[in-house]
């Protein structure tokens, strides 16, 4: 076995790897993620592998390629889940590797604010469609092409109606 690969074995049975694995919630996205942090690790140049094991950075390394892997949205990892339109696994997997883990209760409360916003009336329902579809694609610029809105347009939905959210979720609370 080559010395890369004793690496990537190492990487992937680390105690400080299994232990941010393990607080991946859906349960199902854990070995994906693991799986998929191997590939990179095996995709990597072995050389500069070496260097950073050498270096005693191998460890912090391997945990940035978990966090970018779930957090870019241009990673390979983010893509599988776009494209399979599971955006709230998605969403809850990259709230669960922060330190602090997100309030399922407040997430359905502001779900709900959403919902119930389509049935208002028609203005308040094109706002709840454009900040939904902003969660979804994270960016004002691509609901804005999405829906053929202005991109001001676009953001200042999306910021009008985060406000309405956080005050209703601070009178919840």
């Amino acid at each position: 076995m080559s010395k890369c690969n004793e690496i990537i074995e190492k990487m992937y049975n680390h105690a400080s790897i299994n232990k941010l694995l393990s607080n991946i919630h859906p349960i199902e996205l854990q070995e994906d993620l693991k799986q998929e942090m191997a590939m990179v690790l095996l995709n990597y140049d072995c050389d500069k592998l070496l260097k950073i094991n050498k270096e005693g950075n191998i460890i912090g390394f391997t945990l940035m390629i978990i966090w970018k892997m779930g957090t870019l949205q241009r990673s390979e990892f983010n893509k599988v889940f776009k494209k399979h339109q599971d955006f709230e696994k998605a969403y809850q997997w990259m709230k669960s590797i922060e330190a602090d883990r997100l309030d399922m209760g407040i997430v359905q409360y502001a779900k709900r604010i959403l919902e119930d916003k389509l049935l208002i009336d028609p203005n308040e329902a094109h706002e709840s469609m454009i900040f939904q579809k902003y969660i979804e694609l994270r960016s004002c610029q691509k609901v804005a092409d999405y829906f053929g809105i202005p991109r001001l347009h676009a953001f200042k939905i999306v910021k009008k109606t985060r406000q309405e959210l956080k005050d209703k979720i601070k009178k919840m609370k």
